[in-house]
Order: structure tokens, then sequence, then C-alpha cells
């Protein structure tokens, strides 16, 4: 590959101090405020404050104490950068992949990612404790409730920060490059508002749900929903992990290969589910002992218990913040803003690009897998 690392390495922090705001944003449709974090370029001012742990963004979720490479309410650094928008996945929480979010910010994005209420980590707390006082949601009208309003909050998002209801000055926002990501159910999340929003231009599916296992006879109930024969020219770049517990990655290729082109898959190897995560090995562990709490007393639960691997005979957590963080980049830089090495990267041989980053992963192309 003829690509100049030291030029170009999406592997790297970007240029810029990342400076990260928390907004509400109202719709009065649906009577639904939206927790949105923003993150975007700082001033020179904040330079390396962003790393400094007297200085970097600190925050509780729930009662455990947690932080993100990111300045609280830094000045912007003016320029005019493309939106990118993010979705977390079931049970998380909008900062869960900050790690991606702020490493995007740091090469010129702004990015913004709502809580989908409902469907938080807090909301999970909440509801288990309803069934433990004996008075539970109905879980039917729950869920149905989560996958209505989940894709509606994204979109409701672009909205707001393409308008002069968002804190960051309008200017700063180019309106006509717009990306969207998403993990897990949050794959699925903006997968569904690529299909409708002619805005988007580039879509970041991280170990998604809505697809269905070859041979299997349960369907995936979201999969009818999910219209991939889109009407406008969208590039879509799938990230799986190989040992995925929880979503089998036969079912992301599924989705794959009812996806249009432009699109790419790569699928980390000896990697689970939680490999996407800012804190890979402790929400690993969170899950594996503990499944029922996320996902209810469901056969999933048991095949959790039953099949994910203990962490240290998986990749590291290191490897997997490398792969999300770098072909994430990549692609959005690739699509959003037409930068050349980025398209050398992706279009050329990315399983050796990786190993030379000591990344492990296979690479499908259309229906044909590459290995080494």
């Amino acid at each position: 590959m003829n690509t100049n690392i030291t030029k170009y390495n999406p592997f790297n922090r970007g240029p810029f101090t990342v400076g990260v705001l928390t907004q509400n944003f109202h719709d009065s449709k649906r009577n639904r405020t939206l927790p949105t974090e923003i993150w975007f370029p700082a001033t020179d001012e904040f330079k390396n404050k962003d790393f400094d742990e007297t200085t970097k963004d600190k925050y509780l979720m729930g009662d455990i104490p947690s932080s993100q490479n990111a300045v609280r309410d830094a000045e912007f650094h003016e320029g005019v950068y493309p939106l990118i928008v993010f979705s977390h996945g079931h049970g998380a929480h909008r900062r869960l992949t900050s790690h991606l979010c702020t490493h995007l910010a740091s090469h010129g994005y702004i990015v913004a990612a709502p809580d989908h209420l409902g469907n938080t980590y807090l909301d999970l707390l909440n509801y288990k404790e309803q069934i433990q006082k004996g008075t539970p949601q109905n879980l039917e009208e729950l869920d149905r409730q989560i996958f209505m309003n989940r894709p509606i909050d994204i979109k409701f998002i672009i909205d707001c920060m393409t308008s002069d209801k968002v804190k960051i000055p309008l200017k700063m926002i180019d309106v006509s490059r717009i990306g969207v990501a998403g993990y897990s159910y949050g794959g699925w999340t903006v997968l569904m508002v690529a299909s409708s929003d002619s805005r988007i231009s580039a879509v970041l599916p991280i170990a998604s749900l809505g697809g269905n296992i070859p041979g299997s006879s349960e369907l995936n109930p979201l999969s009818q929903f999910l219209n991939l024969n889109w009407k406008h020219n969208i590039a879509t770049l799938y990230l799986a992990a190989q040992n995925d517990t929880i979503i089998d990655v036969r079912s992301i290729h599924e989705m794959f290969k009812l996806t249009l082109d432009p699109k790419e898959m790569i699928v980390l190897l000896h990697a689970d589910h939680l490999h996407f995560c800012k804190e890979v090995e402790s929400t690993h562990n969170l899950i594996q002992k503990q499944p029922e709490l996320f996902f209810g007393d469901v056969p999933l639960a048991q095949k959790i218990k039953e099949q994910m691997l203990p962490f240290d005979k998986l990749c590291s957590a290191e490897e997997g913040h490398a792969f999300l963080q770098g072909l994430g980049l990549a692609h959005m830089d690739a699509h959003l803003k037409k930068n050349s090495n980025a398209i050398e990267i992706l279009s050329g041989d990315i399983i050796d690009f990786m190993s030379e980053n000591n990344v492990n992963v296979l690479h499908i192309e259309s229906n044909f897998i590459r290995k080494r």
C-alpha cells in the first residue's frame, strides 16, 4: 500500500483538542426531551486538557464515576465541519462509545449522540427496581415504544443539529456532509434512518442488530422493517466481531448482502460484542456475569452465560478501540471529506494495512471474503 502513514494515520488522535457540551433537545410532537452529548473541535487554548485527569470531563453513570477525553464547555475552534450523529445500543447511554466520538471530533467533525430514553442503562436499572417492587411496566409495550422512538430520535437530532436550536454556531456545521453511526441496536436504528433521509451520505453500523441468521427458523422481527434498497447513494461500512455472542456475525453478513453499493464489511478477529464499548473489559465481564440485567430471563441470557468467552481468551481492548476508531474515521473521511488517503486505504488491502497496525481482521467485499 502506498498510503503515506506519516501523513495520514486514522489510528492516531487528530490535531484538534476536543470540547464537549450537553444539550437537551425537546420534541414537542412526542413530548420527549433527549439529553444529547455534542463533541466538537476546541481552540488551542485547551490543548492537551482533554487527556489531563484534572481537566477532562467527568460524569456519573448512576453511582459509577467515569470520564471522557474532552473538555467540558470549551471554546469552539472556528471552521466548518461535517456532522455525525451516533445511536447507542440497548441498555446503554450516549457516552458509551465516546472513545469513537471524541476521536472523530479530534479529526474535525462535530458529533452528536442522544440518550434513547426508555432504552438506557438507567432505564434498565429503574425497570429492575419495578420488578423487585412487583410493579413493572408492560414489557411488550415498552419494546414497542423503543422500536418506534429510536429512528425518530436520530432524525430529530439531525434536524436540531442543522437548525438554530443547537448551541454550536450553525455556520460551523456543514449540512451537506452528514454521516450516522450506531452500535448494536443503534446500528439498526441508523440503517432505518438512512433509508428515508436523503441528507445522509455515510453510514457506520457497528455490530448491528437487525439481520437474520441463514438457515434459522427464528426470524429477527426487526428485519422486516429494514429497507436496504435505498433510493439515494450512501456509503456503508459494516463493522463486526468474529466471536459476537449477542449478535451472530452471520446475521450482519445477511444485511450486508442486501445493502446496495458502495459497501464493505470488516470483521475483527477474536472479538466479542462488547469490544466496541469504551470500557471494554468491565462491560464484557458485567454482561457475561449478569446478562439477565440487560436482556431479561430469555434464551439469549442463557446463551451468553454458556458461550461468552472470558475476556483473556479474546483480543485486547486496545485492538478493539484501534479497529473501531481507525476504520470509523477512515470511512467518514473517505465519504464525507473525500480524503484520498482514506479512499486508498479502504479500496486497498485492508487486511495488510490493519495487520501492520496490530489489528487482525477479515475483509468482506460484496460476497467475497478475503483471508490472510
